[in-house]
């Protein structure tokens, strides 16, 4: 599967957990391959709408279709088709709704391709802001070391601050053959146990890398990142 597609194929997952026949699944993916083609015609997005890994991107998108007089009288020829496959799946990208999976979350546990490297002064791994969102969504904005840890409420959500951490650093990725920008490996963490993971003495984060290795080694290995207790230790520091 082509990283550009990895949204795609998450996001088809997502409406099957919550219960989307597929005859609306397969609604929702042609509009959204319709809106590929016309954003491509006016030159929004190179490839694909599954390319915008950013969600303030999305919403700029949105509103562009939303003023767009063409698109606007083809969404009323199909019936609000197009609208509403949009709007699904911004829904799906701030995470809408993962708060009540639960363990159904561990259905969206697969195989990724690397992502590529972006280019820049300093090369760095490409990282979905996104799937970031939608991991803390689905902790439900509690710290998984300690769901008593208490933070503020964010501007942005309206929820309890908290922060998305890679289990195994995203510094890494050239040791493994599947992406480590998966849901399994990113962590709920407030902003303490966040900085003790990085900042911390080894004794102290060794408790919490410990804790995170048993609840996510499942889940990991699901999403082809299999790792021995010792390995894990050394890589996510």
């Amino acid at each position: 599967m082509s990283d550009l597609y990895v949204l795609k194929e998450y996001f088809i997952r997502y409406l099957k957990i919550i219960k989307k026949k597929d005859s609306t699944v397969n609604h929702y993916i042609g509009a959204l391959d319709y809106i590929t083609r016309f954003l491509i015609q006016r030159e929004k997005i190179h490839q694909s709408i599954y390319e915008i890994t950013d969600i303030g991107e999305l919403q700029i998108i949105r509103t562009y279709l939303k003023n767009d007089v063409d698109f606007l009288a083809l969404d009323r020829r199909g019936h609000q088709m197009y609208s509403a496959g949009l709007n699904n799946y911004l829904r799906f990208a701030t995470g809408e709704g993962f708060g009540n999976m639960h363990d159904e979350i561990q259905n969206l546990d697969i195989e990724l391709p690397v992502k590529e490297i972006a280019r820049t002064e300093i090369s760095s791994r490409k990282r979905s802001n996104i799937i970031k969102t939608q991991a803390i969504e689905s902790a439900g904005y509690l710290c998984e070391m300690d769901i008593c840890h208490r933070t503020f409420t964010a501007k942005s959500t309206g929820n309890q601050y908290m922060e998305g951490h890679h289990a195994i650093p995203m510094k890494v990725q050239e040791s493994f053959k599947t992406s480590l920008d998966v849901y399994a490996n990113i962590v709920c963490l407030c902003p303490i146990c966040h900085r003790m993971l990085h900042y911390g003495i080894d004794d102290e984060k060794k408790v919490l890398i410990n804790q995170i290795y048993y609840k996510r080694a499942d889940r990991l290995a699901n999403s082809g990142i299999k790792l021995t207790l010792e390995s894990f230790e050394i890589l996510a520091v």
